[in-house]
């Protein structure tokens, strides 16, 4: 019995530390040019900056280790677009476009391969 409490135990802390940990690559891209690449962590429930381009303030929030929402924040205009997904294995993204006259705006978060 105390053997299965000890199983079940890791089993809950190797799976909770897990869902925690997210680590993506992001990529700003302006009228198709990539400006602007990173990698970052975000803490669980928290956001991850990406950068600032051109009035726009890009971050990505990691909802609970495996959702996420990716903001672009338009700061004159002071609109903010959202794009949610699910990344759970390599490879998985989320993208979020603006597309106005003036300018094309893309920004690409993925886990890493």
């Amino acid at each position: 019995m105390k053997t299965l409490i000890t199983a079940a135990l890791l089993i809950l802390v190797g799976t909770s530390a897990k869902a925690t940990d997210l680590k993506v690559s992001c990529t700003v891209t302006e009228n198709n040019d990539p400006v602007l690449e990173t990698v970052i962590k975000p803490t669980l429930n928290g956001y991850g900056k990406i950068g600032d381009i051109d009035g726009y303030s890009f971050r990505i929030r990691n909802n609970d280790g495996s959702r996420v929402s990716l903001e672009i924040f338009d700061i004159a205009g002071e609109g903010r677009y959202y794009a949610d997904a699910t990344l759970v294995k390599a490879g998985d993204s989320v993208v979020n476009t603006i597309w106005r006259r003036d300018i094309l705006l893309e920004v690409t978060c993925q886990i890493p391969e």
